[in-house]
């Protein structure tokens, strides 16, 4: 089937139903450093409502994929709350919502059975908010277990409801009013309400739990007034069209469990969860501190029957281990010791996968997964706060050192594409950017002019103390080995000695928020909707456990990033996110990398999926969010694995819907 054109405005990110909490953060999620990279239909109540935050950037709907409604009851609540109050009879007369939708799952899913995967190390932290949350895994658990008021849906780019059934955004755009849903329901059996919310934005503005990110989103808004049990308010501080964004997505936790100073909730959830909304959970006994935990579906969410939520929430158990070995992972995968793996090596997808006997006998199925995820920035961030690192000139010498077009080529078997952006493929990507090439003839000249002209016997230049011009780079990948090792001789040929550093994930991970490194290889997931703030805002340059980790910092830079804020024309903004993009790229604070553009994968032949594949712009953390274990396929993958003459039907090598939907 032919489908509608998506204009480009949708090649951005909704890492799945759930991750728009990564948005309400404003910041990028950090990514497999081996993967090289991570919602509504018109509003119901009244035809001509916008919202702001979205306006002209929604995707027309995907012609096959079938509608469904989020319901709600309408007399549901406590009754001794009026309806005008949100209520028992509440009408949504005056509010807007969003019921009717395209759907996310699938009407044919199953619930039940299990997946099997793992995680490189342990996270810092299992708390989902403040010092050091910020880890795959933490925004896995947070996507699964929790909600927030509003979500955007994967397709459309829309809002639609979640613990709120309505919203209201006021004239001027400086207030925003929520109706909660009165079946709401923590996982100890207690309601959601309008004081949980204030509670949750507390914690995130709390400068005790050393999350300055958070706090410079959030911070934008005053604090919210519960007007009634179910009827919240806030109003902004600072115009910002995100702020109504970043509210509706926050992640709420109950305020019998936060309504504590942040450095107590940092020391009590360190390794712990608060009861959770959302339609899994972690119990206790299922974390393994160093070595496992395991999400499971609840058989008690409140909102479990909705429809809009059907052939979502398929998978019983999520498991995830750490294996900090990618080899013994892949290993895993092929013995079947674990069930679903993103395929980090190019040589191992072209060469290895192919020559598995259970990929050749069809019960472990490779396939690529072509969605419009967006783009995040991977290569090797730079630390401009040290010398010479501040010199553009340097960075310069570092970019021409980095020779992409090998590594890609020699390496990685032209899987992958250089970066020329930090908003690669998308409306936001700004045309002008040309491709910094491998040059060592401008290397040499850069370092001249620097006055790096002297060397010493082992053709190291000399800085004027007679020291070594020499740099430490971290990594935590081994896979990123080949190419640092290739690049730390081209650095050597150049004069530069670079020292090459492996750290644990998490580790790297705290060096790099706390700004002590020198260079280190890493790679950002990205947003929905831009937000350069976060990590090139020059008010975060000089301030640890943020997201500017390379401390950029240009005035022009934090003028449009202001400007950006406040503008609520999207043509307009998209024009300012093209300036800020060149005016990044040509400061070079990162190295650039390369990019996948598909994902991918290993699973073994027991899941079914929709058509579609995963959500629009999923990627390998999510893509399985509406798979199934199809009870059928799984006894046939049974016996297949019991008898070696019997093959599985494998279907498609690759999945290209969401690309074709273009």
């Amino acid at each position: 089937m032919e489908l509608p054109p998506l204009p480009p405005i949708c090649r951005l990110s909704v890492l799945s139903l759930a991750l728009f909490s990564l948005a309400a953060y404003g910041s990028e999620e950090p990514a497999s450093e081996t993967n090289g990279t991570q919602p509504d239909p018109a509003p119901a109540s009244s035809e001509d409502a916008t919202d702001p935050s979205t306006q002209g950037e929604k995707a027309p709907v995907v012609a096959d994929i079938p509608m469904v409604t989020y319901t709600y009851d309408p007399q549901a609540g406590d009754k001794g709350v009026t309806a005008q109050d949100g209520g028992p009879g509440f009408t949504g007369e005056g509010w807007e919502t969003n019921l009717t939708f395209p759907a996310i799952g699938s009407h044919e899913a199953i619930p039940g059975g299990s997946m099997r995967q793992h995680m490189v190390d342990w996270p810092a932290t299992l708390r989902l908010h403040g010092k050091d949350w910020n880890s795959s895994i933490n925004y896995m658990v947070s996507d699964f277990c929790y909600e927030s008021l509003l979500t955007v849906h994967p397709t459309t780019l829309e809002h639609i409801p979640r613990l709120a059934t309505h919203w209201k955004i006021s004239e001027d755009k400086s207030t925003y009013t929520y109706r909660i849903n009165p079946a709401a329901r923590f996982s100890d059996g207690s309601e959601v309400t309008a004081g949980d919310v204030v509670a949750s934005w507390q914690l995130r503005v709390d400068p005790k739990t050393l999350d300055p990110s958070s706090n410079a989103s959030f911070g934008k808004l005053n604090e919210p007034v519960a007007k009634t049990k179910y009827i919240l308010e806030v109003s902004c501080n600072k115009p910002n069209w995100r702020n109504f964004l970043y509210f509706s997505g926050m992640v709420v936790f109950p305020a019998a469990e936060v309504s504590i100073p942040g450095n107590e909730y940092l020391d009590k959830f360190q390794n712990a969860y608060t009861a959770n909304s959302g339609p899994y959970s972690v119990p206790l006994a299922t974390i393994k501190t160093g070595e496992s935990l395991e999400v499971q579906r609840r058989d008690d969410w409140w909102d479990q029957d909705n429809p809009a939520w059907t052939g979502m929430y398929n998978i019983g158990t999520y498991r995830y281990e750490v294996v900090s070995d990618a080899s013994l992972a892949f290993e895993m995968i092929k013995k079947g010791e674990l069930d679903y793996y993103l395929v980090p090596r190019a040589q191992w997808w072209v060469k290895d996968v192919p020559e598995v006997g259970a990929v050749k006998r069809g019960l472990l199925v490779p396939r690529k997964f072509y969605t419009d995820k967006p783009v995040g920035t991977s290569g090797i961030a730079i630390n401009t706060r040290r010398a010479p690192l501040d010199d553009l000139r340097m960075r310069q010498v570092l970019q021409a050192l980095y020779d992409r077009k090998t590594f890609v080529d020699k390496l990685y078997y032209n899987e992958y594409s250089p970066l020329t952006s930090y908003y690669q493929g998308g409306t936001y990507q700004n045309p002008d950017n040309k491709l910094f090439e491998h040059d060592e003839y401008l290397a040499e000249d850069l370092l001249d002019e620097l006055g790096f002209t002297e060397r010493d016997g082992d053709g190291y230049r000399l800085k004027k103390d007679g020291s070594r011009l020499s740099f430490d780079l971290t990594y935590s990948s081994k896979f990123s080995e080949s190419s640092l090792t290739i690049y730390q001789e081209d650095c050597k040929d150049a004069g530069i000695e670079l020292t090459l550093s492996f750290q644990t994930a998490a580790a790297r991970w705290q060096t790099m928020r706390a700004k002590k490194y020198d260079l280190t290889s890493t790679a950002w997931g990205a947003l929905v909707f831009p937000n350069p703030e976060t990590s090139f805002g020059g008010h975060l340059a000089d301030i640890e456990d943020n997201n500017n980790v390379t401390s950029f910092s240009n005035k022009r830079v934090d003028e449009l990033c202001k400007a950006y804020d406040e503008e609520y024309n999207v043509a307009k903004r998209i024009e300012l996110v093209l300036e800020i993009d060149g005016l990044i790229y040509n400061q070079m604070p990162y190295v650039l990398g390369w990019y996948n553009p598909s994902q991918r994968m290993l699973f073994w032949n027991k899941y079914s999926m929709p058509a579609w594949g995963s959500t629009r712009t999923s990627d390998y953390s999510d893509l399985h969010n509406i798979w199934w274990v199809d009870p059928a396929k799984d006894a046939q993958l049974k016996a297949a694995r019991a008898d070696s003459s019997l093959t599985m039907d494998p279907g498609s090598r690759e999945n290209r819907y969401w690309q074709q939907a273009r």
